[in-house]
């Protein structure tokens, strides 16, 4: 890598170092403005409740133990994208290639991810009214949240590949890529109130590109597969 390189990457490392430290000092400032509401005349800050604790990515403890939760939060997110990425390292190429098209095809993709989630949620309060496929419901959710974490670490990877050229990279491996994408989506996750908004744009992305590129098998969604196997199996007979 050249200078300029590492002084770009560095610079962006600490841009995101910084974020996280003032995200937590500000979780805990607001959680104590609202503490003192609360024992007043009310909450200073009545959007901010438990979602404004709760991270996308983890809880926001105040002090010391935020710090730590924050790495712990990391670390974990990290690892299991690292090994999602070694399990299916095709897959996630060939998703990530997806989002690389323009911003066309990403609004796209974002516009086909919030309408599958919606449908999704409706499908599972649906389910909720059926007491025989409740435990469909549940497995549809999972399903859902499998899919956008598969997705998210396509997205990540496509974001590190994109600061990579903006770094100048000629090329960069898929490790480094995602690294650089999931220290990017964890920032953005630790923000107050503002993370959850991020995450479920990115989550929406994820999904979007998930189901469009059918998670990196490629080609369209059809019914082909099941007509060429029906043919064979008459042929046989």
């Amino acid at each position: 890598m050249s200078r300029r390189s590492y002084l770009l990457l560095g610079l962006l490392i600490v841009v995101c170092l910084a974020a996280i430290t003032l995200s937590t000092v500000a979780t805990s400032r607001l959680s104590v403005a609202a503490q003192l509401g609360r024992a007043r005349e009310g909450p200073p800050f009545p959007g901010f409740g438990p979602f404004g604790q709760i991270a996308p990515f983890g809880p926001h403890p105040p002090g010391l133990r935020g710090a730590v939760a924050a790495v712990a939060s990391f670390s974990f997110l990290y690892l299991v994208s690292v090994m999602v990425l070694f399990l299916f390292p095709r897959r996630l190429r060939l998703a990530r290639d997806e989002l690389i098209h323009g911003w066309g095809k990403r609004l796209r993709l974002l516009g086909i991810g919030l309408l599958a989630g919606i449908a999704a949620v409706l499908l599972t309060i649906l389910g909720a009214f059926a007491f025989v496929a409740s435990p469909v419901s549940l497995l549809l959710l999972a399903g859902l949240l499998l899919a956008v974490w598969a997705g998210m670490v396509a997205v990540a990877l496509a974001i590190g590949r994109v600061i990579g050229r903006w770094a100048g990279l000629t090329a960069s491996s898929p490790v480094f890529d995602l690294t650089v994408g999931i220290l990017i989506v964890f920032t953005l996750g630790r923000i107050p109130l503002a993370g959850w908004i991020f995450v479920a744009l990115l989550g929406a992305l994820a999904l979007g590109v998930v189901i469009d590129s059918r998670f990196g098998a490629g080609g369209p969604w059809s019914l082909a597969d099941f007509q060429a196997s029906e043919e064979v199996g008459d042929e046989q007979a």
